[in-house]
């Protein structure tokens, strides 16, 4: 009978063992860590296509310890207030705009006339990532934050009416990023700073007349519906941080979780890049369905735009030399580059 009894109690033991265990077990794994995501794009936008990826990769290398709460569509953060939003824990990642930001990134603005002439995206990738190893200014300029995703373009100019020469442009009201607006006001356009998600309706309305942007937009944000001529300028949008995370957060995590994040910039930035290539002929197939029309422009007439951009970048430098910023060591730097790797 006791052996029997004695049994039993093990046997019950075992059984409790059994249930405690993985309960323990749980607890020391702790919930997942989730962190908020905004855009202000929606959810099948090609950006978000790629965020999405790049979530599911974060979350599978990390064994499921970071989960993600993204808001697609503005619904928590976009526009120009994203930076100061996301800086101030809004949410904990975000994709942002430096060029519409209301302050800050002087040189990150700068920047996009500093690397005139370069028409690869590829050729533009390289140079940026040289120079933000030889020149740390860039990377501060993003305080508090930590960048997960450096993202670059190469654009076109969509508009209402046809630019078959740059003397058309004269007396448009252009979307422009960062500082090409003062160098473009030589051409007799007035550049307009202002979030995409404006830009259908002030396209619509006619109080904006184009923009520069690339191509894929005619379809992920239905440009085509109201804006019938691209003219094929391959203008490079500078690298800049694209996806951030507020550097409080990033902080608090776990090194091991920290490191999976450092280890996907490239990654995000790449799968980026090659989702909007294949978006880019996707939209020029379904654009001309809609009737756009694509216009080539010759090299002649891109001189003429860069005129001004270049005479604009030298003053540009100068004015951050006098701020203390390195402007004509960045800028002469970025041409001996652009030099370089366009032979």
């Amino acid at each position: 009978m006791k052996q029997i009894k004695r049994g039993l109690m093990l046997f019950i033991a075992a059984c409790i063992i059994a249930i405690i265990l993985p309960g323990i077990g749980a607890a020391q794994q702790g919930k997942p860590i989730e962190l908020t995501y905004g855009t202000p794009y929606g959810v099948e936008h090609t950006y978000s296509i790629v965020d999405q990826k790049w979530m599911a990769k974060i979350e599978k290398e990390t064994n499921g310890r970071v989960k993600f709460k993204p808001y697609w569509g503005g619904a928590v953060i976009g526009g120009r207030d994203a930076v100061e939003e996301l800086q101030q824990g809004a949410i904990d990642i975000a994709l942002i705009n430096p060029s519409t930001s209301k302050s800050g990134f002087q040189i990150t603005k700068a920047s996009y006339i500093f690397f005139y002439g370069v028409n690869d995206l590829a050729v533009g990738e390289k140079v940026f990532k040289e120079m933000l190893v030889k020149f740390p200014e860039i990377e501060r300029e993003y305080k508090d934050m930590k960048v997960l995703c450096w993202g670059g373009s190469m654009n076109q100019l969509i508009t209402r009416k046809p630019v078959r020469k740059i003397a058309d442009l004269r007396g448009m009201r252009i979307k422009v990023v960062g500082d090409v607006s003062n160098a473009l006001k030589e051409l007799g356009v007035e550049g307009v700073s202002m979030s995409n998600s404006e830009v259908y309706v002030g396209l619509q309305k006619g109080i904006l007349d184009g923009l520069i942007t690339p191509i894929e937009t005619l379809e992920s944000l239905r440009f085509a519906e109201v804006a019938k001529y691209a003219t094929m300028i391959n203008f490079y949008r500078t690298h800049s941080g694209m996806r951030m995370m507020n550097l409080k957060k990033f902080n608090s995590l776990p090194p091991d979780i920290r490191k999976v994040f450092e280890n996907n910039i490239e990654y995000y930035g790449q799968e980026t890049e090659a989702e909007v290539a294949r978006t880019n002929q996707h939209a020029m197939d379904a654009g001309k369905k809609l009737g756009v029309e694509f216009i080539p422009i010759s090299k002649e007439e891109m001189a003429k735009f860069y005129a001004p951009v270049r005479d604009m970048a030298q003053r540009e430098a100068q004015g951050l030399d006098a701020k203390g910023l390195p402007g004509t060591k960045i800028l002469n730097e970025a041409q001996r580059l652009i030099q370089l790797y366009s032979k």
